[in-house]
């Protein structure tokens, strides 16, 4: 049996003394007494070397006398192989050239002079004073250990999500990713009915209604939001909504909004459409002040700069700063020099024309009339008005050539009786008195019949509304010629009056809403149907996925996912058109309860209109005995004065007309081109007696 030895050996314990014996012996406890450290004389310790063995429960320690080599094997042997001959490259021979000797370079001498600069004296980079000077730099503040503590964690309640949260959810998908409006709308129209979602429904219904052209149903529920509401975070949202699409309000509305707007302190500076509404709500109130407030934001790069330019030139009008108005007027005019077509830039010329024609300025003035565009309503009466400045310069000839191309049958169907009047006069300043008496035959046989009907028509219809009934009937069916006994070219001219015009447009934008109402419900009858259609497909691509024996397969899953999409988008649809019915009549109701209203107010302008156009007719028929009797009064004086041998008179007068090669001379007989109308020139000469001649002649 092997014997196990445990070898212990004695640690040294070194000092830092030499020791000059020549041996020692070092003693330890519980050992045997011949056990020790015995130092040689070369000072190299030995020790003694001791096995512990157990025998029969009792434990010895024997010193081993001799102690056994250390069996490290053999060392590695290295033998030499032999090595192959070594085959080195053969020598060349090297042809050497012998080395020719060349004369050296010259050597270069340098003659240096020696150094004699003389070093200054350093100079004194500063003193001892300016380190006296220096600031003292205090030392920072000690800054604290940052204190640690444990972070307190509080369990709060989680908000689950409730079936509306999830609807309401899907609605603002389909608002602000899809924009799919008709399914957004059926869900809002749903959520109206939750308190808890009420106010954000409402909102977000306007927004959807917006999206489909709804303009009239945005404007009732986000005015609604922002008036109802206490939340000011929802109210002010509201308001800067309808800051925001400004366009699609009243300029009224404004009276609401401009208060909500300061008191939120929205930015509206940049809002340009919002300050030229409010600009022109102040006009209407002569609210000049806030009126000019509103302008002052409006600059030359906006778009809207034209209209402001015009409000600026009435602001100043009114308060009687005429050259202002003009100013700002020409510079409209520069402001739509490339968009001559514009109904702005139309209104903008007869504005100016007007006050230049009040500074008797006929020049300016005709120039001013000659920029109405022919295609706008405008036009005739600017003509009419643009040969009055003519008779005023004396350019009676350009006069009556102008009212001359508007009695062609080019205006048939123009109810334009002053132009007759122009005309006329003209013909009396040229002497021409048998003309200007074939004028007013032609007045009297056109418009003498118009005043009796007009005058029966005024008998007959007492409601307002039948006016408005007439021109209905006659839009109806343009071709007629007369409708409820009015000649056609009088409702033409009775239509085209602005404060109808305005009213009519609202009342037809209300119209095409109603049309967009119902055609929500037909949209998502539709979508029900292609929501069908894709079950059916999902169905038959679900079946085809199973019957490949592959359960549980990516093709099964995309199958199962499709039909159930197409059936909540099936059930979506199909409330939505349920839901949307209740406010869909609702705001059809509501759209027709003002169209009523506005069917009043174009009533109302038209019966106005209608009084003034009578009034003015009958004035001119009346102005009619008037004109004979100058003319008959002219014609006996001017044929006395011939027969006295008297010559015309060779007066030149100033002629206000348009560029050379536009002006025509008219002998009527011919065709009247449209681009021609209003460069006409009469052919007739002046015959008029020379005043001094005249005055002779009275006074023999």
């Amino acid at each position: 049996m092997f014997k196990h030895y445990k070898i212990i050996i004695a640690l040294p314990f070194v000092c830092g003394v030499a020791l000059a014996n020549s041996a020692l012996t070092v003693k330890k406890s519980g050992r045997p007494a011949a056990s020790g450290l015995k130092v040689k004389s070369s000072m190299v310790p030995t020790y003694d070397v001791y096995t512990k063995k157990t025998v029969k429960g009792k434990t010895e320690i024997t010193k081993i006398k001799s102690i056994p080599l250390l069996d490290l094997g053999e060392e590695r042997q290295v033998q030499a192989g032999s090595v192959s001959p070594l085959r080195l490259p053969a020598s060349q021979a090297l042809n050497l050239q012998p080395l020719r000797s060349k004369t050296a370079s010259p050597v270069l001498q340098f003659n240096i002079a020696p150094y004699k600069a003389v070093v200054e004296a350093p100079k004194n980079i500063t003193s001892a004073d300016a380190f006296k000077k220096i600031p003292d730099v205090k030392m920072l503040p000690h800054i604290a250990d940052a204190k640690t503590q444990d972070p307190l964690v509080n369990l709060a309640k989680i908000d689950e999500m409730k079936p509306n949260d999830y609807k309401l959810l899907q609605a603002m998908i389909f608002l602000e990713y899809h924009k799919n409006y008709e399914m957004a709308m059926g869900l809002f129209a749903e959520l109206m009915e939750d308190p808890e979602h009420r106010l954000q429904s409402l909102f977000n219904y306007a927004m959807t209604a917006k999206g489909l052209g709804l303009y009239s149903e945005f404007r009732q529920y986000m005015i609604q939001v922002s008036q109802e509401t206490k939340n000011k975070e929802w109210q002010q949202r509201a308001t800067a909504a309808l800051a925001e699409n400004i366009s699609l309000l009243e300029v009224s509305d404004i009276a609401m909004i401009d208060p909500l707007v300061i008191k939120f302190e929205i930015d509206v500076t940049q809002n340009d459409d919002y300050q030229l509404t409010r600009a022109k709500y102040y006009s209407e109130k002569g609210q000049l002040g806030l009126m000019e407030d509103a302008l002052i934001f409006i600059t030359e790069k906006s778009k809207r700069y034209p209209d402001a330019l015009l409000l600026m030139a009435l602001n100043n009008y009114r308060q009687g700063k005429v050259d202002e108005a003009i100013g700002h007027l020409n510079r409209l005019m520069d402001a739509t020099d490339g968009d001559k077509s514009s109904q702005l830039r139309s209104v903008g010329a007869l504005t100016l024309a007007r006050i230049q024609f009040q500074k008797s300025d006929y020049k300016d003035a005709f120039q001013s009339y000659l920029k109405v565009e022919k295609s706008n309503p405008l036009w005739l009466q600017a003509a009419i008005e643009s040969a009055w400045t003519q008779v005023l310069s004396e350019d009676y000839e350009g006069a009556a050539g102008n009212m001359f191309s508007l009695h062609t049958d080019f205006f048939k169907n123009a109810f334009a009786p002053e132009s007759y009047v122009v005309r006329t006069v003209g013909y009396l300043n040229l002497c021409q008195y048998g003309d200007g008496v074939q004028v007013l035959t032609e007045m009297n046989k056109k418009y003498g019949p118009t005043k009796k009907k007009l005058d029966e028509y005024l008998k007959s219809h007492k409601d307002h509304l039948s006016y408005y009934e007439t021109v209905k009937n006659w839009v109806k069916n343009s071709d007629l010629k007369e409708v409820d006994g009015l000649p056609r070219a009088f409702i033409v001219e009775l239509a085209r009056h602005p404060a109808f015009m305005n009213n009519q447009r609202q009342i037809n934008t209300y119209e095409d809403e109603i049309q967009r109402f119902n055609k929500i419900s037909l949209t998502l009858v539709t979508l029900e149907r292609q929501f069908i259609a894709r079950q059916s497909e999902a169905n038959a691509e679900l079946a085809k996925a199973k019957g490949s024996n592959k359960t549980g397969s990516s093709a099964i899953t995309s199958a199962e996912r499709k039909l159930l999409s197409a059936r909540i988008q099936y059930h979506i649809a199909k409330k939505a058109r349920v839901s949307i019915k209740n406010l869909r009549e609702k705001g059809i109701a509501r759209i027709e309860k003002e169209k009523g209203e506005l069917r009043v107010a174009a009533a109302k302008a038209l019966k106005a209109r209608f009084a003034d156009m009578f009034a003015s007719l009958s004035k001119v028929l009346d102005q009619n005995d008037v004109l004979q009797y100058e003319l008959y009064s002219g014609a006996g004086e001017h044929i006395r004065y011939q027969m006295a041998g008297g010559d015309p008179t060779d007066k030149e007068r100033p002629e206000l007309k348009v560029q050379k090669e536009k002006s025509l001379n008219w002998k009527f007989k011919g065709e009247i081109w449209e681009d021609e109308v209003g460069h006409y020139r009469s052919s007739l000469k002046n015959v008029c007696p020379q005043q001094d001649n005249v005055a002779g002649l009275v006074e023999q």
